[in-house]
């Protein structure tokens, strides 16, 4: 069992200003409070106060912090671990290339120069063209970044490259359609992946510096990506997790967070925990803890496969004729039996980390993603995230949007689909909810009331016969108006705490409210970025199995190295905010006031700034 640290907390101390290990149930008193530092011995019969929290252990080296109030069992993480990876998906948001005063000794070091006003004077440009700005605080002369393609050779393959990218074309062929040779082409993919990054930074600082927002209806989900091996000894794959947030009415993405980390080397990182000892802490506890280490991951290998060769024959309950209901039990017993209920993706035996960079433990990715969301849109008016039934979403949007939820200015949901139908099934389900919905229509017998009306009133009726599902009695509705790309759709409202009004037109009023909110959930944005990106990128197609007797998934054009997965995702994503039209003529930055217009791909690569 860990001991107390020497900052007084049982939990992982706070690291600038963070700290996610808190009671994540919304109607506790706990509720974001974090665990008070030297708090005093309670006295036999007396209530548990706020801040209150204990340690139990879930298994050897794995420690849990347990509510004091509403007896919460709490996985804990490291609050410096979420902040590096933090750090880590934020960066392209806080490395603005500006230029500013390199005079150290000058009150406007490092001061960009849309801040400095009349205290930067342009002075005339380098050789190169670039302009040149003199500080009239001190005198000191620089210049700007300079032109994105400074020192290239081949300028005008920037587009092609680019437009081949988001085009499904792999990367031999590219080569083979471009004329370049595959280390030229490589530093291309590297130059638009950087661009990418620089022009995104640019427009989203402006929801970070408080940009006027509607209120926003939002859906998260993750993907699972898929590396291949690079050695013929070890054909294990790399399986990574892309979690992404899209706005429901702009179509807007917000991240597409790979759990993989670039600018660190396993070995180096492997050869630091065992000479700090880290390997022989509880996780939470750890220097590197949102690292995979390679024992740990062999062992978290093990151990899943393990507990899938015990694991008994699902049975059919009590919801035997209702697939989806069942799914979502079998989703929560599952959950349930882990020693970690946020830790839901389960690594396999064929599955190995990657030889260059670092694998993120993913869920630490997702308190990064939801951290990052807030940071850019928890200002807006009224935030209501849809997300597919992940228990490690839940827990990482509790504690990003604890402020907003308590304000009742942010709200969470649970959405699960049954995707597995067949056309017909789908057809089927949406001809009997439309018929459903004629019949209401003829029953109500008033000119006056619209679809949108009687949707209302079936989701009312639905309310009132919600299942209560799993063990935390979640209870859940089934959506009254499927279509086909959700022909089964099933909603779980996860931050239900506003008191009932007593006022009967006042609870009706709330009582439609709330209607509308259970109508709008969705996951269809995100699933559709998903699909864009299946379709759109080679390296992310799904795989296929080899022809071999032991029938390995191989990948036929998917990449060798994690790295140029994360940046064709990057560059696909900011061509789907900024540049991609819909049938409409506009792109999700048009919608959501980042952008008056259709980017052109030029403008993302000659972007300086």
């Amino acid at each position: 069992m860990a001991k107390i640290s020497s900052e007084g907390f049982r939990a992982p101390a706070p690291f600038q200003g963070l700290n996610v290990n808190f009671c994540k149930n919304p109607k506790c008193d706990n509720f974001g409070v974090p665990e008070t530092a030297h708090r005093s011995r309670r006295a036999p019969g007396t209530e548990a106060a706020p801040g209150s929290y204990s340690l139990v252990a879930a298994g050897r080296g794995k420690p849990l912090l347990k509510c004091g109030l509403c007896g919460e069992h709490l996985p804990m993480r490291s609050n410096q671990g979420i902040h590096e990876e933090l750090m880590r998906v934020m960066s392209y948001l806080l490395d603005s290339t500006e230029p500013a005063c390199p005079n150290e000794a000058c009150s406007l070091h490092t001061v960009p120069l849309s801040l400095a006003g009349e205290m930067y004077v342009q002075r005339g440009k380098t050789a190169a063209g670039t302009q040149r700005y003199r500080c009239n605080a001190c005198a000191k002369t620089f210049s700007g970044p300079g032109k994105s393609t400074k020192k290239h050779r081949l300028p005008h393959k920037n587009r092609e490259v680019f437009a081949l990218l988001i085009s499904k074309v792999p990367l031999r062929r590219m080569a083979w359609l471009t004329q370049m040779d595959r280390k030229s082409l490589y530093g291309k993919l590297d130059f638009i992946y950087q661009q990418c990054l620089r022009f995104a930074g640019d427009r989203e600082r402006r929801l970070l510096h408080g940009m006027e927002l509607p209120k926003l209806y939002l859906a998260t989900d993750r993907q699972t990506l898929a590396v291949n091996w690079s050695n013929r000894k070890d054909r294990r794959n790399i399986t990574l997790q892309s979690i992404a947030t899209a706005d429901l009415t702009s179509g807007y993405v917000f991240g597409a967070d790979l759990n993989f980390d670039p600018s660190l080397d396993l070995e180096t990182v492997n050869n630091e925990a065992l000479e700090i000892g880290d390997v022989e802490k509880p996780q939470p506890y750890r220097r590197y803890a949102r690292l995979w280490l390679r024992a740990d991951y062999e062992a978290a290998v093990a151990e899943a496969q393990a507990r899938k060769d015990a694991k008994a024959p699902k049975r059919r309950g009590a919801f035997a004729t209702d697939p989806l209901a069942e799914t979502i039990t079998q989703t929560y017993a599952d959950a349930a039996a882990r020693e970690d209920v946020e830790e839901v993706v389960i690594l396999e035996s064929d599955q190995t980390l990657p030889k260059t960079g670092v694998e993120v433990r993913d869920q630490y990715t997702v308190y990064a993603h939801f951290l990052m969301l807030e940071r850019l849109i928890g200002h807006a008016p009224k935030v209501r995230v849809y997300m597919d039934l992940d228990s490690g979403f839940r827990a990482a949007f509790m504690a990003a949007f604890r402020q907003q939820i308590s304000e009742r200015r942010a709200d969470g949901w649970f959405v699960r689909i049954m995707k597995e139908s067949t056309i017909d099934q789908k057809k089927a389900m949406v001809l009997k909810a439309k018929k459903r919905i004629d019949e209401a229509m003829v029953n109500v017998n008033d000119e006056k009331t619209t679809q949108r009306d009687v949707e209302i009133l079936l989701t009312l009726a639905e309310m009132e016969r919600m299942a209560k599902l799993g063990k935390w009695d979640d209870r859940w509705l089934t959506h009254p108006v499927p279509n086909m790309a959700e022909p089964d759709k099933r909603v779980c409202w996860l931050t239900d705490i506003d008191q009932a009004e007593t006022d009967h037109d006042r609870r009706e009023d709330q009582l439609r409210h709330h209607a509308r909110l259970y109508l709008r959930a969705s996951l269809h944005a995100v699933d559709r970025f998903f699909m864009r990106v299946r379709r759109s990128l080679t390296l992310a197609e799904r795989p296929y199995a080899t022809a071999s007797s032991d029938r390995r998934m191989w990948h036929g054009y998917s990449a060798y190295q994690p790295r140029n997965l994360a940046m064709v995702l990057t560059i696909f994503k900011v061509a789907h905010n900024y540049c991609l039209v819909d049938d409409s003529g506009e792109t999700p930055a048009m919608r959501l006031g980042l952008a008056k217009g259709p980017v052109a791909l030029e403008d993302v690569l000659y972007f300086s700034g």
